[in-house]
């Protein structure tokens, strides 16, 4: 018998967007990459338009690629010294930890946003876009992740159960 506990929803229009832009932006920087080093180990010359677009398109996979580790809850945990705590000590340190996020979260936005101000009049050097298209992606990547922390603050206050990374690793494992 198979467990299906947990396993993921079925993919959302949004999300398999977010995931087909990552692998369109993925093969665009190799692509950009590769013909690059191609033109300039054959032709002794490149095309600079190309190193423009592979750095903005990697600053948009790192970015969408973060909101979707986020939203299925595999980031990085460093977990050792909580699930060892009692029960009470581990909820206060979730909590203080997600106030912890949401501080830095709402920084990024707010340091993002400054930044897309000062980047829609400045243009980069060869192709021209906006600067601000950088700056844009993260300030989407915190808005994104503070909307889900904020759903998950809300799921645990309405009584969702709270579980541990390891104990919901342990589970995934049976």
């Amino acid at each position: 018998m198979t467990d299906t506990s947990h396993q993921k929803p079925p993919a959302s229009l949004i999300r398999r967007a977010a995931e087909a832009m990552l692998a369109l932006s993925m093969f665009g920087m190799v692509c950009a990459v590769f013909l690059n080093v191609v033109l300039r180990y054959l032709f002794n010359s490149g095309l600079s338009g190309y190193e423009e677009i592979a750095r903005l398109l990697f600053v948009w996979l790192v970015c969408v690629g973060s909101i979707l580790a986020s939203a299925d809850k595999e980031h990085l945990v460093f977990d050792l010294l909580v699930t060892r705590l009692p029960r009470k000590a581990q909820i206060i340190c979730l909590w203080t930890g997600r106030v912890l996020v949401l501080a830095v979260l709402c920084l990024l936005i707010s340091g993002a946003w400054d930044q897309v101000m000062v980047g829609i009049n400045s243009r980069s050097p060869v192709l021209g876009y906006p600067l601000g298209l950088a700056a844009g992606a993260i300030l989407l990547m915190a808005a994104c992740m503070l909307l889900l922390l904020l759903r998950e603050s809300w799921q645990t206050l309405r009584g969702a159960e709270l579980t541990t990374t390891s104990s919901a690793t342990d589970s995934a494992r049976h």
